[in-house]
């Protein structure tokens, strides 16, 4: 429910692990600093470092992000948002007690993407539903059975726990907490701003399709499917052209595909086309006529009406929403780092 007009700011404290995501970073504090509450202010943030330093190294050790030690903030936060770095790093025991202690006075916490690592050893997951990145998914659940890791959702709410892979999903966590704290019209509002569309669900998958369903067939006859469709998208890519490739009779090829990737084949390869758009629509700077031609799609119609119903927006406005956000990231870094 919205909160209402704010008497003062709310406090959003990034607790930082290094070395930083900068991107992760960037994209968050971009969507807090953009709410606004009757012309003023909305959040107000700080980022923490988990030990004494006041800087944290970037992923490349040539940028530094200015800090403020644990150790050093008192009183409460709003939220309180773990960024996970570039490779899995767990807390040191004084940074483990700080999160303890902090617990009942924050009113929420996130998790981004390596992060869940760090919170999981602090017991603060124990016995909840979260998701992370991919790359980090499988370790986590054996390293902490204890936790409920959910894979492929792009963000997860558990209560007063959110969770998100990071990156993009970043930002759908991230208005989806605004909505919660405004209203549906602040979000839609800071959505637009920042070109995005409000909001992807967080039941929405992270992966790649081809990747996620490569991990999947692997051991069957079908484990080059993905890579072998994908090199040749522009070609018909029907029911028997993919049993010959799998060396298999369309009719036990139909089965068994149903088991293994739980759609259609005709689905399936809508999915990797569409996969395939997208990634020339981040690139940029081709057209989308040409982009139907390079992914199998017969014409741009055909594109926009598959693209859309998978991404809920148009290739176009896809395509504007990354270049946006990719600008507004590259802005708002300058204000956030300091160099050597």
């Amino acid at each position: 429910m919205p909160h209402g007009t704010l008497v003062q700011p709310r406090l959003v404290a990034f607790l930082v692990l290094p070395p930083v995501d900068l991107l992760n970073l960037t994209a968050l504090s971009s969507v807090f600093s953009s709410a606004k509450m009757n012309g003023r202010t909305a959040y107000v943030t700080t980022i923490l470092s988990p030990n004494v330093e006041r800087t944290i190294r970037g992923a490349e050790d040539t940028v530094f992000i200015n800090c403020t030690p644990i150790s050093e903030h008192t009183g409460p936060f709003d939220t309180l948002i773990a960024l996970g770095g570039t490779s899995v790093m767990e807390l040191p025991h004084s940074a483990v007690d700080w999160v303890e202690s902090r617990l009942a006075l924050t009113r929420r916490i996130a998790i981004v993407g390596s992060a869940s690592f760090a919170l999981a050893s602090a017991g603060v997951l124990n016995g909840k539903r979260i998701t992370t990145h991919w790359r980090y998914a499988e370790a986590l659940a054996r390293k902490h059975p204890s936790v409920k890791v959910d894979k492929d959702t792009i963000f997860v709410k558990d209560g007063n726990l959110y969770s998100t892979a990071g990156h993009m999903a970043g930002i759908d966590m991230a208005l989806s907490m605004i909505e919660e704290d405004l209203g549906h019209a602040q979000a839609i509002s800071i959505a637009k701003d920042l070109i995005v569309y409000m909001r992807r669900p967080g039941t929405e998958t992270q992966c790649s399709t081809m990747l996620a369903q490569q991990a999947d067939v692997g051991g069957t006859r079908m484990r080059d499917l993905p890579s072998w469709a994908k090199a040749r998208i522009t070609q018909r890519l029907d029911v028997s052209t993919l049993a010959r490739a799998a060396a298999m009779a369309p009719r036990t090829f139909a089965r068994q595909f149903a088991n293994h990737f739980h759609m259609t084949p005709a689905r399936w390869v809508q999915s990797l086309r569409v996969e395939a758009a997208r990634t020339h629509l981040e690139a940029g700077g081709v057209p989308l006529k040409m982009i139907a031609s390079l992914t199998g799609f017969r014409d741009e119609q055909a594109l926009r009406r598959a693209f859309t119903q998978l991404h809920v927006v148009s290739p176009r406005e896809y395509r504007d929403r990354v270049g946006k956000l990719l600008r507004e990231n590259h802005s708002r870094s300058q204000n956030l780092l300091s160099h050597r």
